[in-house]
C-alpha cells in the first residue's frame, strides 16, 4: 500500500517535470558563422529604397544566417562600384547602368539579387518648367553624373523628344540634397524619391512635371551586385547575405509601422510624416521585391534603353550577369511571402 502511494507520487511529480520541460523554451540555436561582409550602398544618406537592409540589420535576419553585415553608404553608384573593385566592399547595392558600364569596362560584376528593381522616382520642377520638354537650356541636379537619377531623367527627356544633351547637368548628392537645391531655386528640376518629393511639393513653386513608375514601368532600378571571385570564394556569406536581404524587404512590407520607426532613426534630419508616407506607400504597392529576383522582362527592356542611348555600347544577356540560385536557395528556405 505504501509503495503504491510512492509509486503514485513520483508519477505525479515525473509528469510535472515533463510538463514544464516541454513548457520552457527551446535554446535558440545560432548559425554557424559566416564570416563578415562589408555592404557599399550607391546612396547617402541611405534612401528609403534601401533601407530593406537596414531592417534586415536591425531585426537580426543576417544574425540568424551567420553573417556579420557591416554598411557603408556612400553617394553615387559609381562610387559603390568602385568600392567593391578597389576592395573596400564585397557586396553593393547599386544603379544598374552603373554597374553595366562597369563590367563593359572589364569588372569582373555579378548580380546576385534585386530587392528594389522599381522605379521610385518623381520628376520634380519650378513651376516655370510647364513640361519636361521645357527643361532644355535649364539646369538639372543629379547625384553624380551616370548615376540612376542621371539616366531615368535623361531617357524621360529623350522620350518626350528632347535632346538630354541640351540640358545643364549639375551634380548636388543625393535625394536630400536635390530636394534642397530645388527649395533653394538653385536648380531648376530634378528626380526625387517619393518621400523627398512630397516635401518639395509642399512649395507653391515647384510641381511635378513626370513620374518615371509610370514613363519608365520596366526600367531597372537597383540590384545587388559582388564581384564573380567574391561569390565562389565567400559562397555561404553571399547566401546568407541574399537570404538575409529578402527577409528584410518582406518584413519591412510586412510591418510598415515598425519599419518606419528604424527609418527614422536612419533619416533623423527627414520629417517623420514623410518618411511614414514613403514606407506605407512602399508597403502598399510592394515596392521591395520579396523574392529578390530580377525579372528578364525588366533586364530586356532597360539594356535596349541604355543601348539606344549610348550608356552601354555591347547588348548584354541576362544569363551571362545574374546568378539566379542564391535567390532561388533563399526562396526554397523562407518560402512563400505571405503580405
Amino acid at each position: 500500500m505504501i509503495n503504491r502511494f510512492y509509486e503514485r507520487i513520483l508519477l505525479v511529480l515525473a509528469a510535472g517535470a515533463l510538463a514544464a520541460l516541454m513548457a520552457a523554451p527551446m535554446p535558440v540555436r545560432s548559425a554557424p558563422s559566416v564570416g563578415k561582409l562589408v555592404l557599399a550602398l550607391g546612396t547617402a544618406p541611405p534612401d528609403i529604397t534601401a533601407h530593406q537592409f537596414y531592417y534586415a540589420l536591425e531585426n537580426g535576419f543576417y544574425r540568424d544566417e551567420g553573417l556579420e553585415l557591416e554598411i557603408k553608404p556612400l553617394v553615387g553608384d559609381q562610387s559603390a562600384v568602385r568600392a567593391i573593385v578597389a576592395g573596400e566592399a564585397d557586396v553593393a547595392w547599386t544603379g544598374f547602368a552603373a554597374s553595366l558600364q562597369a563590367i563593359q569596362a572589364g569588372a569582373q560584376l555579378k548580380g546576385i539579387s534585386s530587392t528594389g528593381p522599381k522605379l521610385d522616382y518623381i520628376f520634380v520642377a519650378q513651376k516655370s518648367i510647364a513640361s519636361i520638354r521645357d527643361l532644355v537650356g535649364k539646369n538639372l541636379g543629379i547625384s553624380t553624373p551616370g548615376a540612376v537619377s542621371h539616366q531615368v531623367p535623361r531617357l524621360m527627356m529623350e522620350m518626350a523628344g528632347i535632346d538630354s544633351n541640351r540640358v545643364n547637368v549639375v551634380a548636388v548628392g543625393g535625394s536630400a540634397a536635390r530636394v534642397q537645391a530645388l527649395i533653394a531655386r538653385r536648380i531648376d528640376a530634378a528626380v526625387l524619391n517619393s518621400s523627398f518629393a512630397a516635401r518639395a511639393l509642399k512649395y507653391d513653386y515647384l510641381h511635378a512635371i513626370g513620374d518615371a513608375a509610370k514613363d519608365l514601368p520596366t526600367f531597372i532600378y537597383s540590384w545587388e551586385v559582388a564581384l564573380r571571385r567574391t561569390t565562389q570564394q565567400k559562397r555561404p556569406a553571399i547566401q546568407a547575405f541574399v537570404t538575409g536581404s529578402i527577409r528584410g524587404a518582406r518584413w519591412g512590407m510586412q510591418n510598415p509601422d515598425k519599419a518606419t520607426l528604424i527609418s527614422q532613426r536612419i533619416l533623423p534630419d527627414v520629417p517623420k510624416d514623410e518618411i511614414t508616407a514613403g514606407v506605407t506607400h512602399f508597403a502598399e504597392i510592394l515596392y521591395w521585391t520579396p523574392d529578390g529576383v530580377l525579372p528578364r522582362e525588366s533586364w530586356n527592356f532597360t539594356v535596349a534603353a541604355l543601348l539606344r542611348s549610348d550608356e552601354i555600347r555591347v547588348k548584354m544577356y541576362y544569363p551571362d550577369h545574374f546568378l539566379m540560385d542564391f535567390v532561388k536557395a533563399a526562396n526554397a528556405k523562407l518560402g512563400p511571402f505571405r503580405k
